[in-house]
């Protein structure tokens, strides 16, 4: 039995990081900026000045005067920055104050306001380069008038940007928009964690030999516990590279179990993976394991769906804070949160057993569950909403929506778990008669259409 390895994770979360970063977007376009200035200094040799006197859209005077206008433009634009830099801290205090400091990291990935960002920095690095590059009069007496007029250009298009960073700092920080940008976090881990179809055990095999492989039960029995690897670090799991881990483990000949997932909380000193048999693994092959987990401070979605979901989960439990009381923001993380598990039901949960190319079990995991994801989506936020009825409907609603993709009993199951639990938290909670009435009629009608679709499918 094979499977296709997984891309690497490491590129991805190198990747995430980068996405979430203001330098990165920045100093692409100030590199892009100095070669402009340069190319631009290269072409204004090629071209005389004359050609250029009768257009009224190019700058004209002497290379000192150009050198001064360049100058003074990258001043104007140093200057100016000082209100983009105010633009972009501004949301940044209020979403961690509002919506959490988890989604920080929605706002600086925002493409808008990187590029806005960049247009500064490259047009600031451009009239620089640009002053730089003309020598004194005396060396050379053509002035570089289309590299000072590519300056001014490029510093009225950063006035512009302006203009568009503040209109999209006003729609940026409405609730609707920063959900769906959270939405499109999870619904973009969703896809890329179970991109292929995960395999499974083979048939006949249970317990120990379920776990390790037929082949391998001598090695497995005489050492049950394996080789343990043990973290150096205290922090967070961000990510697990199990194409890394596969690939030394068929090359070893070697069986790794990874007994955490990404996004647990490990001590220095854990142990998070058995390696079978133990006698053919040393401390450089502990040491290349080791080096495929990446432990952090904070927990990111490059692989942690989880983390993903709970992200719109804070996001609604603030919203129905006393201090807030926003059911309308809680209502529409409840949308994404359903479209991402009906995303999640639909690609299936990932395989836990890997092989490689020859049918040897190689890796086992423990991939994220179903139940974990509507645990994550709903416990707390039902807490939190026990005593506002239209969250607790709209929360049988999202029920209702994941329920018609999945024909699976235990998914079932777990839903109608959830129900069960919702039609608990409105009776505890300080609603009046005719809301819990309501909720105990849509939460039988519910657990009635979870309950009777399984057989009514089987029968057609």
């Amino acid at each position: 039995m094979r499977t296709r390895t997984e891309g690497r994770v490491a590129a991805r979360y190198r990747w995430d990081r980068l996405k979430v970063s203001f330098w990165f977007t920045s100093a692409i376009m100030a590199l892009a900026a100095v070669l402009l200035a340069w190319f631009m200094y290269w072409l204004d040799g090629r071209i005389p000045n004359e050609a250029l006197q009768s257009s009224r859209f190019v700058l004209a005077g002497t290379a000192n005067e150009m050198r001064s206008v360049l100058l003074s433009f990258a001043g104007t634009v140093l200057a100016t920055a000082g209100v983009v830099f105010t633009l972009l801290t501004l949301p940044l205090s209020t979403v961690a104050a509002q919506y959490g400091s988890r989604l920080l990291r929605l706002f600086l990935g925002d493409r808008t306001a990187q590029i806005v960002l960049g247009m500064f920095v490259a047009t600031f690095v451009y009239c620089m380069a640009a002053a730089l590059s003309i020598p004194p009069a005396a060396v050379e007496r053509q002035a570089p008038q289309l590299t000072a007029t590519v300056g001014l250009y490029l510093m009225l298009a950063t006035f512009a940007t302006l203009i568009l960073l503040v209109q999209h700092v006003s729609t940026m920080l409405q609730a609707p928009n920063i959900a769906a940008a959270a939405g499109a976090d999870l619904l973009e881990v969703v896809r890329a964690e179970i991109a292929q179809d995960g395999t499974h055990n083979a048939d006949g095999m249970s317990g120990l030999e379920s776990l390790l492989g037929a082949e391998d039960i001598p090695q497995a029995k005489a050492e049950p516990e394996g080789y343990s690897v043990r973290v150096i670090d205290t922090g967070y799991i961000q990510y697990i590279d199990p194409a890394a881990i596969l690939a030394l483990a068929r090359e070893k000949n070697l069986v790794v179990r990874l007994l955490h997932q990404p996004g647990h909380f490990v001590r220095a000193g854990a142990v998070v993976t058995r390696v079978w048999p133990a006698g053919q693994v040393d401390k450089q092959i502990a040491k290349l394991i080791r080096r495929a987990y990446q432990i952090g401070n904070v927990r990111t979605p490059t692989q942690d769906i989880e983390y993903a979901v709970n992200q719109l989960t804070e996001m609604a439990v603030r919203a129905m804070s006393p201090a807030i009381n926003d059911p309308f923001t809680a209502i529409t993380c409840l949308d994404h949160i359903g479209a991402g598990l009906v995303e999640f039901i639909r690609r299936g949960e990932k395989g836990s057993h890997y092989y490689d190319r020859d049918g040897r079990l190689r890796l086992v995991l423990e991939p994220v569950t179903f139940a974990a994801l509507l645990s994550a989506a709903f416990d707390m936020l039902r807490h939190a909403s026990c005593d506002n009825p239209s969250v607790l409907l709209h929360m049988l609603e999202v029920i209702d929506v994941i329920g018609q993709e999945t024909q699976a009993p235990e998914a079932r199951r777990q839903l109608l778990c959830h129900v069960s639990l919702i039609l608990t938290e409105s009776q505890a909670g300080a609603l009046i008669e005719q809301d819990r009435q309501l909720i105990a009629q849509r939460g039988a009608a519910l657990s009635i259409k979870l309950e009777t679709t399984p057989s009514i499918a089987l029968e057609q």
